[in-house]
């Protein structure tokens, strides 16, 4: 244990971003930030205790993470008396006392003890611009004792009770854990009685019965094989109802999408281990909207009930005041909507699957109201009932859903002038004033999700300014603005597309089309890896970066020596989800290309490129394997490497779900002393990019594309 007193260096994220919560109590609720996106976070307080004193961290509590404890670092290290920095070029943790010198590298599970590497089975991560650290790899790099007592969900560190929990140190401490499932024995340290929870597995996650049909009861029913130790609720967000079953193993081998209900989507589980080594079973109900639901398990544990209750529709209210108009729906609680946004006409439609609404009229009194056009209800399949609410072209709607009261607000808007055409994603813009159209300067900011039009002049008293929500599959919605004398029309999407401009007489028309639509040729370009994910690594070489240094240089020499449009899944160090990547590409590509590195044994080198037959071969379009052969034929040679040929690996997500041709190219083998040398040479890089682009644009020029 590193006691208070001795010199120790933490090196871990300065202070950042502060925590919103509700309190350190028996519930924790907190937006919390990781991995690039926001989680909404409601689970039981994890008590943190240092030598046998309570400790609650002023900026960030310990949270558990699929299952994982995440603690602290800043303030654990600060009242251990250690001092705080942090190294923001290396994104790297470095812990060092008068024995030990112990470096973190933020998401990655490998670590560094005085110079050995050890394995952590959960990295470290930034969470909320602080450093967290799992239990286990706090207690194993740095020596300490810490102690995970379950009941009380407390973590000890130093001193801990002799009875309860289960040691993530490495020194001979009561766990007080019963780990054969019958009795309390003691079975870490030398005395104690165990009065902990029971980590044995003697059950099995066996059935999920659903209910007989969309209109009956809506009762789920999860049934264990022997029993489970018990069944925690975990919230994660309020369409899902997330149910924790320990001691449990999964017997359910495919998700459940036959649910016999109309609000609950899907079924899905999955076995996971907790900290101190107990096994579970996550069984997820993925829902339409938040629902009034209760859990139940029985005293036999065997077996939980999850009865969602009927919700009734009591009314539907309309009001105005000032600039701003309402449509309550007023219901005996959480109705499970689904709210989408249409246009032509412009209308926000509410779907309330499996609620009685048997007093609501078709038509609702609209009277007074000036921006809404009609608010009319209907059922739609027998079992959802459906609200919708039609506003004039140039309002701005918004809902919310909280307390038993769905509201949705409309707003005049500050646009003008205008109108969108959902049918076509056609912005049209009256012609009040000249715009000329070929001194538009267009930005394509598709990485970042939008496309920019700025206009060569103010046109802000012809347009106005604001926000429409568009929300069709192209468009989210789009922004008009203005800044240093000149209006900026930004669409933000929800797929990459290319912009036409038209000059009807009488207006001006700017259409989002699918790329496809307005280019011949189309190549995605995909780095393999990136941000948390680094790939292999040998020789000094790390694969993500080179995927990303040998993709800008395909991109550079392919624009340079063709008419291909190329895109990129990304440009900078961050990590698109294969499956986003995939679906990219068959949403806007022609021919898909994934750069990699390989890595072996020492004595393995050599170029390979890799692809997966598709259903739609033989058609007479360009298919991967040419593509593969393509490139396969010119890059081994420019290299000067072995030719491993081509090899077909339907296995790997970004072959086998893609639609269109595409390929993975293994540039050379970083773990070969050869092949890392001479793929860290600019010349070498240039020649292999070459030797890419030209396997590219053969294929995209000598095959019929579609």
């Amino acid at each position: 244990m590193w006691y208070k007193g001795k010199r120790l260096l933490l090196t871990t994220l300065a202070a950042g971003l502060l925590y919103t919560t509700t309190a350190f109590a028996a519930n924790v609720q907190m937006d919390l930030f990781y991995n690039g996106a926001h989680h909404a976070y409601n689970a039981k307080e994890i008590a943190i205790v240092i030598d046998g004193e309570s400790y609650t961290d002023p900026n960030m509590p310990a949270v558990s993470i699929d299952g994982r404890t995440m603690l602290p670092m800043r303030g654990i290290c600060e009242e251990l008396g250690c001092t705080v920095t942090w190294n923001e070029a290396a994104r790297q943790v470095y812990a060092v006392s008068d024995t030990h010198t112990v470096v973190f590298q933020i998401d990655s599970k490998t670590g560094y003890k005085n110079g050995e590497a050890f394995t952590m089975d959960v990295a470290p991560m930034i969470i909320n611009d602080r450093t967290m650290l799992p239990v286990r790899a706090l207690a194993t790099a740095l020596d300490i004792d810490v102690t995970w007592d379950d009941p009380n969900r407390t973590v000890y560190i130093g001193e801990a009770p002799s009875t309860g929990g289960s040691t993530g140190g490495s020194t001979g401490s009561n766990t007080g854990t019963n780990t054969g499932g019958s009795t309390g024995s003691n079975t870490g340290g030398s005395t104690g009685t165990n009065t902990g929870t029971s980590t044995a597995t003697t059950g099995k996650v066996s059935s999920v019965t659903v209910p007989t049909s969309k209109t009956a009861t809506q009762n789920f029913v999860i049934t264990t094989t022997g029993t489970f130790n018990r069944c925690e609720e975990v919230y994660v967000s309020d369409n899902k109802v997330v149910l924790d079953f320990y001691g449990a193993t999964n017997g359910l081998s495919a998700n459940i999408t036959a649910t016999n209900s109309p609000f609950v989507t899907a079924i899905r589980t999955a076995q996971h281990t907790a900290d101190n080594g107990e096994t579970y079973t996550r069984v997820v109900f993925d829902l339409t909207g938040k629902m009034e639901y209760k859990v139940t398990p029985n005293a036999a544990k065997n077996q939980v009930t999850l009865a969602f209750e009927q919700v009734e529709i009591k009314s539907i209210t309309s009001s105005h005041s000032g600039n701003t108009e309402t449509v309550t729906i007023n219901a005996s609680g959480a109705t499970g909507a689904t709210v989408t946004t249409m246009q032509d006409p412009y209308r926000t439609v509410i779907d309330m699957p499996g609620v009685k609404a048997d007093d609501i009229d078709e038509i609702i009194n609209t009277d007074g109201l000036e921006y809404v056009s009609e608010v009319r209800t209907g059922w739609m399949n027998g079992t959802t009932f459906r609200v919708v609410v039609e506003a004039n072209d140039l309002t701005q709607m918004t809902w919310k859903e909280e307390n038993g009261k769905l509201t949705v607000t409309i707003q005049k808007s500050t646009l003008e002038n205008l109108s969108y055409d959902d049918s076509t994603d056609t912005l049209t813009l009256k012609k009040v004033k000249t715009i000329n159209t070929g001194s538009i300067k267009h930005n394509d900011a598709y990485l970042d999700g939008y496309y920019e039009l700025t206009l060569p002049g103010d046109y802000s008293d012809v347009y106005g300014y604001g926000t429409l929500n568009v929300n069709t599959d192209q468009i989210k919605s789009f922004t008009i603005s203005t800044t240093g004398g000149n209006t900026v029309i930004r669409f933000n999407q929800n797929i990459i597309s290319a912009y036409t401009i038209k000059d009807t007489g009488s207006a001006y028309e700017i259409t989002a089309k699918n790329p496809q639509q307005v280019y011949d040729k189309v190549l995605l370009l995909d780095a393999g890896h990136g941000g948390n994910d680094p790939g292999t690594s040998g020789n000094g070489l790390t694969e993500k970066t080179m995927n990303l240094t040998m993709v800008l240089k395909v991109k550079s020499y392919v624009e340079s020596n063709s008419n291909i449009k190329v895109y990129l899944t990304r440009d900078d160090d961050s990590r698109p989800a294969n499956a986003d990547r995939a679906k990219t590409a068959n949403q806007i590509a022609d021919l898909m290309v994934s750069i990699h590195m390989n890595a072996g044994t020492a004595s393995a080198s050599g170029t390979e490129t890799l692809y997966a037959a598709h259903s739609n071969d033989g058609n007479g379009t360009l298919t991967s394997l040419q593509a593969a052969q393509a490139v396969q034929s010119r890059l081994p040679s420019a290299l000067s490497t072995t030719n491993r040929g081509v090899k077909s690996r339907p296995d790997l997500l970004i072959l086998n779900s893609t639609t269109v041709p595409a390929i993975l190219i293994e540039t050379c083998f970083l773990s070969n002393p050869g092949d890392a040398l001479k793929i860290s040479q600019a010349t070498y890089q240039d020649a292999a990019a070459k030797a890419i682009g030209d396997g590219i644009i053969y294929a995209m020029s000598n095959y019929k594309l579609r």
